[in-house]
């Protein structure tokens, strides 16, 4: 599955998100879905192409993962996970999305990609994420952010961060939000900010 967005994501502290709330409700926000906790693990080389790809803000530049979801606080081992793709191109973003994959052999053996060669799991990401739609916007909130590198649970590291994400197919519609929301729009990526505070470079 490929889908083209625009994507703009706003940063504040997680004792300012009644405002957030706020905004939604003044907005007439609509819940989308109950909220959900993800799981996404991160894969990169050994010298981690892909992160300084992006810091540097490189065109085209992707993220790879393997990613699942729950409803609970508990993930299930043999539940479904997802290969995402994420490509920033000059035109725009695009995600490919391969569902209910062999996600352990992933893991286990690494994923060929054509411009990095082999890459492995790097850093777990978890959060917890909330759905809305505000007219033809599609607002997520994500809190409750820890890092951890893969396979080491004494890694752990919470984020005190609260990221929105607005995403749209349409710059028209998309301008409201800047025209609007008065947080901070921010280039933010769990990804790097995880290999950071990790102290993996």
């Amino acid at each position: 599955m490929n889908s083209f967005r625009i994507e703009n994501k706003y940063k504040t502290e997680l004792t300012k998100l009644s405002e957030v709330y706020r905004f939604l409700s003044n907005n007439n926000a609509k819940s989308l879905f109950p909220k959900r906790l993800i799981r996404s693990i991160y894969f990169d080389d050994q010298i981690f192409s892909i992160y300084h790809e992006s810091i540097e803000g490189t065109v085209p530049r992707k993220k790879i993962r393997v990613r699942t979801y729950s409803n609970n606080d508990n993930f299930d081992p043999k539940t479904n996970f997802n290969l995402e793709i994420k490509i920033n191109s000059v035109e725009g973003r695009f995600k490919t999305v391969k569902k209910k994959i062999n996600h352990l052999k992933l893991l286990r053996h690494g994923i060929f990609d054509k411009n990095y060669g082999i890459i492995y799991p790097v850093i777990e990401v978890s959060y917890y994420r909330e759905y809305f739609q505000v007219f033809e916007l599609r607002v997520t909130i994500d809190t409750k952010i820890n890092y951890k590198i893969f396979k080491k649970n004494n890694s752990l590291i919470t984020d005190e961060t609260c990221v929105l994400e607005v995403k749209s197919n349409s710059l028209k519609n998309n301008n409201y939000i800047d025209e609007n929301f008065y947080f901070m729009k921010t280039r933010f990526s769990k990804y790097c900010n995880g290999v950071e505070n990790l102290n993996l470079v």
